[in-house]
């Protein structure tokens, strides 16, 4: 059965958050989880994720919580995407939340 890029792009982003040590088998072959394996460890400043939303919203969640300033981009059509709601939320995360 084919790998899945959405559980494979899952598995690498809870890789990164324990340490990078685990050794992930019979991942998707999808370009989504190719530029995520790429980009999930590089030092660029600026991030290019072509065309992939997924790979867009969870490094730029990783990205934040590590606390690195990344730029990420994409296609024109990746830029179109609204994205808008969760970067304000993890730039601003106090700002985003209602007081109970």
């Amino acid at each position: 059965m084919p790998s899945s890029k959405s559980i494979s792009n899952r598995a690498i982003i809870i890789d990164a958050l324990a340490g990078g040590t685990s050794n992930l088998l019979n991942l998707s072959d999808a370009n989504d989880t190719q530029l995520m394996k790429k980009l999930i460890t590089s030092t660029d400043s600026v991030l290019d994720v072509e065309d992939a939303g997924t790979t867009m919203r969870f490094l730029t969640a990783f990205n934040s919580i590590q606390g690195k300033i990344r730029t990420i981009t994409g296609t024109n059509r990746m830029k179109q995407r609204p994205i808008a709601l969760l970067v304000d939320a993890l730039r601003y995360p106090k700002a985003s939340r209602a007081e109970p």
